[in-house]
């Protein structure tokens, strides 16, 4: 969509001074817009004489569609746009009906926007239904627009919505609007009386922040919470030659979004409870393993049970990850790192003669996926260190965890002595583990082939899917 400075330099001839002015109040458009809970629309006048530019268009929350809605951009007869028009000439704000829809009709409130030095540069209109009560939110969004804020009080003119109270406030602290969403948020945190009328200095304990925005001139944004509810307050000061005329309170209820996060965090706690005390559970059983090779003789036996081990380790890798980690995602390259050591390391006699080499990109994986990739990945390690190499003789071994084209690919190579003839998933039982892990549980495919010049590749591929 076009800026205001877009449209302003191609169809208008206004300066760069007054462009300037008029980009300003550019990101406070939509806060104005459901703040006076009106249609806004801005008008310059066109460089072609009788036409005028909609420079800008914003709706405000649940705002009805309107066939006479103009577009952004667009340009239009002064004649088909009379009071925006007449605003221009008689530099003042007008009240009227404009038609909306086929003979229906609603009220609308044009202002004229002036440059420092009173001349009239746009024009702002609000169309919608609105009650008596109410027309002092457009008067007061007017205000915004005409003395915006500093670059660092941007945050405080965020959209507005269904959960957000509304109060103005005057210049001496008395309440002089506040509508029924900011009466009930009161009402939830004991107030009883209404707020209109009362003083911000008197028996308002929790608006303590529009208290210091009076003061101080000083936008502001508080969190307010007790036991039984919670609450974002947001203080808008309007100043004009340096006085404050008027205070924009902005109450957010925040009561249930603040019990579902504390319940979410007891969730997330025991969760990492639960990974930790598998970890536990997983390393005690990893110690009885151990205890059992110790007391066996025979050289299979002891592969057998070594092979077993790193299986278990390898899934509390994972836990340990989950519990210690601030989300309940696994990154496949840090997992596959730590894998790859864990897998040399155990197997004491050899791990002086094997190099290892990790190439990987950060690649984060839902648990289940992070427990079925440890144990493919141990497995295809463990393969290589154990089977891939001479008894005597030494090499590399290269992990590689990568994504391409929506798809994760484990490949793990080694420079021994290559496959036997005739060996394939079925032959080995980890080959037939990491098959089968790869296809039911990844939905993904395994290979494995012979390496040039030497040595064996095995490459897992399986879907990624965005967490």
């Amino acid at each position: 969509m076009p800026t205001i400075a877009d449209i302003c330099h191609s169809d208008s001839h206004l300066s760069d001074v007054q462009i300037h002015i008029l980009e300003k109040s550019e990101p406070f458009l939509q806060f104005a817009a459901d703040l006076a809970q009106r249609r806004l629309a801005l008008f310059v006048p066109s460089s072609k004489e009788g036409f005028l530019v909609s420079a800008a268009v914003r709706k405000p929350l649940f705002a009805a569609e309107g066939k006479a809605d103009t577009s952004v951009g667009a340009i239009v007869a002064c004649g088909d746009e009379p009071v925006i028009a007449d605003v221009f000439t008689q530099r003042r704000s007008l009240t009227a009906h404009k038609e909306v829809d086929y003979g229906r009709t609603e009220s609308m409130t044009v202002y004229p926007f002036v440059d420092n030095g009173g001349k009239v540069i746009a024009v702002l209109s609000f169309t919608g239904e609105v009650a008596a009560d109410k027309q002092l939110l457009t008067e007061t969004a007017f205000s915004i627009l005409q003395v915006p804020a500093s670059a660092d009080e941007a945050g405080l003119y965020g959209r507005l919505s269904v959960q957000d109270g509304v109060i103005i406030v005057d210049k001496g602290g008395r309440i002089i609007y506040a509508d029924d969403t900011a009466e009930k948020i009161m009402r939830l945190r004991g107030r009883t009386s209404p707020l209109k009328g009362e003083s911000v200095f008197t028996d308002f304990a929790d608006l303590s922040a529009a208290r210091h925005a009076l003061v101080t001139r000083q936008g502001t944004t508080e969190e307010i919470n007790s036991p039984e509810s919670s609450l974002t307050l947001r203080a808008i000061p309007l100043v004009r030659g340096g006085k404050l005329f008027q205070l924009v309170l902005v109450l957010t209820e925040r009561t249930e979004i603040r019990r579902k996060e504390e319940e979410l965090q007891v969730k997330h706690s025991v969760i990492k409870e639960i990974h930790h005390r598998v970890k536990n559970n997983l390393q005690t059983v990893a110690g009885i393993l151990r205890m059992q090779m110790r007391r066996v003789e025979h050289e299979e036996a002891r592969n057998a049970l070594q092979e077993a081990l790193n299986r278990i380790l390898g899934i509390a890798l994972v836990h340990d990850t989950l519990a210690y980690g601030e989300e309940e995602r696994i990154d496949l390259a840090k997992l596959g790192e730590s894998l790859l050591g864990l897998t040399v390391s155990s197997l004491t006699e050899i791990r002086e003669r094997i190099r290892t080499h990790f190439n990987g990109e950060v690649i984060f994986v839902s648990s289940g996926v992070g427990v079925s990739a440890a144990l493919i990945l141990n497995e295809l390690l463990t393969n290589s260190v154990l089977h891939g190499f001479s008894d005597d003789g030494c090499g590399d071994i290269y992990l590689s965890v990568k994504r391409r084209n929506g798809q994760c690919i484990l490949v793990v190579t080694d420079t021994g002595k290559g496959m036997e003839p005739g060996i394939d998933g079925k032959k080995r039982l980890g080959l037939e583990i990491v098959k089968t892990v790869a296809e039911k549980d990844l939905h993904g495919s395994f290979s494995i082939c012979a390496n040039q010049p030497c040595g064996t590749t095995a490459t897992v591929t399986f879907p990624y899917i965005e967490e």
